[in-house]
């Protein structure tokens, strides 16, 4: 019987046990939760207003509690027409003594110094408007301005304002690395030349096949040692942009078959018998110009040295 009685006693216990236990749990869950919620409350609370402060400025239209350092911080006016006469005057001494502490390259064939700014000029190639100061180093030299100096009659090569702009910050990063910062920027710029030059010739030859010289000339693209046809055959490779593939050669060259109808007349199929002009950078990156066969200057009674101005009055007189 007493086991009995004990019945309900212990389902009110069990009962007492499962509220207790779900108690733990809510307790544990809530506070889970506000730990994590500890972060989102600090970014959640209303600032702290600094009422003093607006009702002064609503009220006197000025506010008379800012420090005294901040007068130290303002806005520094602009120099007068005597200050700026002797900042330039300055600015063109500290220019020349930087000039003179580095070699000029031979090949640049002007220098100006004027306005704080130095003008760099090399004929046919490009000039350059440098002054110092890169990232607010006085020994570092900035450009100011850049222009090629290579194209065609109607017109010097225009370069965009972004490609301009990013061959200016790669310059002025190279120059600041760099030794000797202006034969680094010849390097690169005569380089670049080079390429727009010989880039050039090949349009224009492939211009003239295009006309009544069609069948009086071909070429030929020099690559690494590797000659691509591109003449009658026309199967000179092309890369996506519809620019000669130079097959790993930066700059590639040029030969220009001239008197094609020897061959005709002749009755072989060997273009070797005809006359050839090879146009094409050297070691040195100096375009080079070479005839097949040996011509003589009727001037000067010597070998003939050719120039790329030569070579279009050439073919014209040969065609």
């Amino acid at each position: 019987m007493l086991p009995c009685v004990q019945v309900p006693l212990i389902q009110y216990c069990q009962q007492l046990a499962s509220t207790l236990s779900s108690h733990d749990t809510c307790f544990t869950q809530a506070a889970d939760s506000l730990f994590f919620m500890h972060e989102g409350l600090q970014q959640a609370r209303a600032p702290i207003y600094d009422v003093p402060s607006a009702v002064e400025v609503l009220l006197t239209g000025t506010y008379e509690r800012l420090p005294k350092c901040v007068e130290d911080v303002g806005v520094q006016g602009t120099l007068t027409g005597d200050q700026q006469k002797a900042a330039l005057k300055k600015l063109d001494t500290l220019v020349r003594s930087k000039l003179l502490e580095v070699s000029l390259p031979k090949e640049i064939s002007e220098v100006k110094v004027s306005d704080g700014t130095a003008l760099l000029c090399v004929d046919g190639e490009f000039k350059v408007l440098v002054t110092l100061g890169y990232r607010g180093h006085l020994s570092m030299w900035r450009i100011l301005h850049l222009e090629l100096l290579v194209g065609e009659r109607g017109g010097l090569v225009k370069l965009e304002e972004l490609r301009r702009h990013a061959l200016g910050d790669d310059l002025e990063r190279r120059m600041a690395a760099a030794e000797n910062p202006f034969m680094m920027l010849y390097s690169v710029l005569h380089e670049l030349c080079v390429a727009l030059i010989m880039d050039t010739v090949i349009r224009q030859v492939k211009a003239l096949r295009q006309g009544r010289w069609k069948d009086a000339i071909r070429f030929e693209l020099i690559s690494d040692g590797n000659i691509a046809q591109g003449g009658s055959a026309g199967s000179m490779q092309m890369n996506q942009d519809g620019e000669a593939d130079s097959a790993g050669l930066r700059t590639p060259g040029l030969k220009i078959v001239y008197w094609l109808d020897l061959d005709k007349n002749s009755g072989t199929s060997d273009s070797g018998s005809c006359p050839f002009i090879k146009v094409e950078p050297g070691p040195d990156l100096q375009i080079k110009c070479l005839h097949s066969t040996f011509v003589i200057d009727p001037l000067t009674g010597k070998e003939a040295e050719f120039s790329l101005d030569q070579i279009a009055l050439m073919l014209r007189s040969c065609c």
